[in-house]
């Protein structure tokens, strides 16, 4: 057998009455990739943080190598050969590509004889890795959209010579075409003998790459298996306790009567083209397509978010001009953004604020706020999507990513919409959460509530959606629906006409 190079024994951690980590002993080899799976809440980000140094566990020891490092901080650790890539994004906005990557190689000069010049040209080597050596490590890192800030993330964690290399969903904002260059990246770190733990809530990806996985549920370990005795069912069921029973898509429930929205050959000026289609009441209408086929722009377009150049756009038979977020909420229409960091929470508020924000006027009298009511609406919208918590006043930077989701969903039922434009809804989300959001979609659509759904999972698109709309390049390519809804043709379809173009 070969010989542990991390060793974890058994580790503790409580957070305000909650435990999220029991007794949790994994032992890891040098070279290989070791996968911590779970649902959220499970404890994978708590146990990632406690071996970067970024929390300090409540007993229990980390041996590396054979050296005890438990609850060293984490610039120790970085020296010691130990780096993290976190779920929470870690970059400084108002810095460069450069300056964030090697931040933490600061502290071996002093601010007289930095080598930025060495930074800029170590940093144009490192974005070849991701096919992006035409970017300037001199872009500020606001200026860079959501996949290539997770890039410079996973890069600024490999920039040294790193032995134990903690990576918490990194794909999670990344294209296809990144993830597989990642991939490629990952393999050639394990040839060099770094060891790195995977977390990802894509089980795919897990055992695609994994030569090792644990299993966490409710912060204690259930199982350590090798990569040949897992698949997803064992996985599934290691997770949550229980087999996922995976329903058919649903039957067409919407009434084929009047659109309540229609949208004529409208465009950005920018992305989209010239682009028309109707959604129904009561219809999930689906957009397939790859990252940057223009999905997300449109949903923007439909919500206020951008501008409409050219084209006509009707909700419930009017028409709509210069339309914005707070007109788009109060005529009944609500986005769930794809980066709910970036675009959806306010991570330092508490779950109240996150709640109830986007329409403040449905818990207010003329000026002021009805406390009460406020509370009572809140905890029943949460307590409906099951949501763990700890108090209504906990900041939502401290939930789980599955929890926090949850919490936008209920941001956006607040509002008591009537069209719902889903923007990558269960992404971050284990298997179990996914199913109770398919269930929560299912009965919204059943109770009258029309859904725009956007998503890159195929099997999602295809198994919820009543029609589907495939997009490439900022345009509508084909329609399916009923009977013709499949994952094979409408890939072929996307992929094919991509690289036509």
């Amino acid at each position: 057998m070969e010989k542990t190079f991390l060793e974890i024994k058994n580790l503790y951690k409580r957070f305000k009455g909650v435990q999220a980590l029991e007794d949790v002993s994994i032992s890891i080899r040098k070279g290989e990739l070791h996968s911590i799976i779970g649902e959220n809440g499970a404890g994978k980000s708590t146990l990632i943080k406690i071996i970067a140094g970024a929390v300090k566990s409540d007993n229990g020891e980390i041996i590396l190598d054979g050296e005890d490092i438990t609850n060293w901080p984490s610039i120790r650790l970085f020296k010691k050969g130990v780096s993290a890539s976190f779920q929470e994004n870690s970059l400084f906005d108002n810095l460069t590509i450069a300056q964030n990557i090697f931040i933490s190689e600061l502290y071996k000069y002093n601010s007289f004889n930095l080598k930025w010049k060495k930074f800029i040209d170590n940093s144009k080597k490192l974005l070849r890795y991701f096919n992006l050596e035409d970017l300037n490590p001199l872009t500020l890192v606001s200026e860079l959209p959501p996949e290539t800030r997770q890039v410079i993330e996973i890069l600024k964690s490999i920039n040294r010579e790193v032995k134990v290399l903690c990576l918490d969903e990194p794909t999670a904002a990344l294209t296809e075409n990144e993830i597989e260059l990642f991939f490629k990246l990952l393999n050639d770190l394990k040839e060099k003998g770094v060891t790195i733990l995977y977390i990802s809530h894509n089980l795919t990806e897990v055992l695609k790459l994994s030569d090792r996985i644990t299993v966490l549920r409710d912060g204690k370990k259930v199982k350590t298996l090798n990569r040949s005795e897992a698949d997803k069912t064992v996985l599934h069921h290691l997770m949550i306790g229980r087999d996922i029973v995976q329903r058919k898509r649903r039957k067409k429930l919407y009434q084929n009567t009047k659109p309540i929205l229609k949208v004529k050959n409208i465009s950005d000026g920018l992305k989209l083209k010239d682009i028309s289609f109707e959604v129904y009441p009561g219809e999930i209408l689906g957009l397939a397509g790859l990252v940057g086929s223009g999905r997300t722009e449109l949903a923007w377009l439909l919500f206020g978010l951008s501008t409409c150049k050219s084209g006509e756009i009707y909700y419930k038979d009017e028409k709509i001009d210069k339309l914005t977020p707070i007109k788009a909420i109060k005529k009944g229409i609500m986005y769930l953004p794809e980066d709910r960091k970036l675009m959806g929470l306010f991570l330092g508020q508490d779950l109240i604020i996150n709640t109830t924000v986007s329409k403040l006027d449905k818990v207010s009298r003329n000026i002021l706020v009805d406390f009460n009511k406020e509370k009572r609406l809140v905890l029943e919208i949460l307590k409906n999507l099951n949501v763990k918590y700890t108090s209504l006043n906990q900041l939502v930077l401290k939930l789980s990513g599955g929890n926090q989701q949850k919490v936008l969903f209920g941001k956006c039922l607040f509002t008591n919409p009537d069209l719902l434009i889903l923007d990558e809804p269960t992404k971050g989300i284990d298997v179990g959460s996914k199913e109770e959001i398919y269930e929560l979609i299912e009965k919204l659509v059943n109770n009258g509530l029309t859904i725009i759904l956007i998503s890159s999972e195929i099997e999602e698109i295809c198994r919820l959606s009543d029609r589907v709309l495939v997009m490439v390049n900022g345009q509508i390519k084909n329609v399916y629906k009923g009977e013709d809804i499949n994952e094979k043709d409408i890939t072929s379809c996307y992929l094919q006409t991509e690289k036509r173009e």
